[in-house]
Formats: structure tokens, sequence, C-alpha cells
């Protein structure tokens, strides 16, 4: 027979409960709060449920319980959930936000050239339109790739992390560039008109998305070392 907590003022204390079954020696003190509060929680509203079903106190408590039949498991689940949530929320930290900090500073500044009525220098090539280069915005990519792996690294990223959210501008210029002769093919399909070739859509991505992201990682470079604190772990 299972055996129950003891009742105080006719409830148990479910954080202690909680803390006597569940094995919480891979988390630390802020993490066995946050667990043991949301499972308290969790049991007090099954054993107050259970009470409105016409159980008296010592049956709904027991009945709170039977919900878990393995605590070990229980417990390993939590700790692959909190590992998962662990690794998006540095992976948050370490890639996607430095490394949109860096893809807008990166289009801001060609939109503020634009606006500024810089011109840019157009290479004609033999068929197909016209290449546009915005040589400025292409000498300050070295800024918008260091800047990207900075903030990474002082959010904790590894070297990967640093160099992926350096990238990532080069990275939005390829889906943008692909996502868009992608339309203007199927535009000049249905019109007629100007046939959108492969070849300028490679001589496009290589100008507009594989040299930046050479000059991405270069900027990117001085910060891809490891920091004091990792050379001593």
């Amino acid at each position: 027979m299972r055996e129950l907590p003891k009742l105080t003022n006719s409830s148990p204390d479910w954080r202690s409960v909680v803390r006597e079954r569940l094995e919480l020696r891979a988390f630390d003190s802020v993490e066995v709060e946050e667990i043991t509060g949301e499972l308290a929680a969790h049991f007090e509203d099954l054993q107050e449920q259970y009470r409105e079903e016409g159980l008296s106190e010592s049956q709904a408590v027991a009945s709170a319980l039977d919900e878990v039949s393995d605590w070990r498991k229980l417990s390993r689940k939590i700790r692959r959930a909190r590992q998962k949530e662990n690794q998006m929320n540095q992976r948050t930290k370490a890639v996607w936000i430095p490394g949109l900090i860096s893809l807008t500073a990166a289009s801001g500044i060609l939109a503020l050239l634009q606006v500024w009525g810089v011109r840019p220098h157009v290479v004609w090539m033999r068929s197909g339109p016209g290449l546009i280069l915005y040589v400025p915005w292409l000498a300050a990519q070295p800024i918008f790739g260091a800047v990207g792996a900075y903030i990474s690294r002082r959010n904790g990223g590894d070297w990967r992390e640093r160099l992926t959210a350096s990238l990532l501008p080069a990275a939005a210029m390829v889906a943008t560039f692909c996502v868009g002769f992608c339309i203007q093919i199927a535009r000049s399909v249905i019109t007629n008109g100007h046939e959108i070739t492969a070849a300028a859509l490679s001589l496009y991505v290589v100008w507009w998305a594989v040299v930046p992201g050479f000059a991405l990682a270069l900027g990117a470079l001085p910060f891809l070392g490891k920091t004091r604190i990792q050379e001593a772990r």
C-alpha cells in the first residue's frame, strides 16, 4: 500500500513530497524551486479535484499521488525537457539574437545608402539584368560580422555559434535572392518577358551573399577564439 505523506491542516506539504520523491541532484537551486513549485501546484489542483468528487482528504491525496506511477521516470523526463529548453535558450542567446542584430544593421545601412542617394556600381552582363553593387555596404560587412560574433561571445556562444551569428546576413541574402528569382522566373514565363538564367542567379548570389559572407567571417575572426573562462574549464 502506498505510504501517504503527513497531513498538515488537512493537506500535505506538496513541495516536500515532490522533493522527497524526485531526483533533483542534476538541477541547480533555482530550477529545483521552479520544478517543485510547479508540481506542488499541480498536486494541489488534483487533490482539490478529487475532494470535489466526494473523496475523503486521505483518499484525495492518495489519488493525486497515483497520478505518478514512476518517480524516476518522471525525473528523467523533466531532466530531458529542461536540457532541451536550456539548449533552445542558449541557441537563441548565442545565435539568433546576435545574428538578427547583425542582419538588422546590415539591412539598415543598405537602406540608408539608398536613401542618401549613394549610387551603386552597375556591372552589365551580356545577358540578363545588370549587377548592382554597393561598394560601401560591402566594405562594411566585416563590421557587421564582428558585431554578431562579439554579442554571441558575450552571450556564451562557442566559436560555431559565433560564426553562425556573424553569417546570418549572408544567409538571409541567399534566401531573399532565391525567393526573388523564383518569382521573377514565374513572372517572365507568364508574361513571356526576359528569361532569368541560372548564371545570372549564381552571379548575384556570389556578389551579394558569398563575397559578403567572406567579409562577415573576416570580421568575426578576432572573436572566434576561446575566452579566458572557456580556457579555464
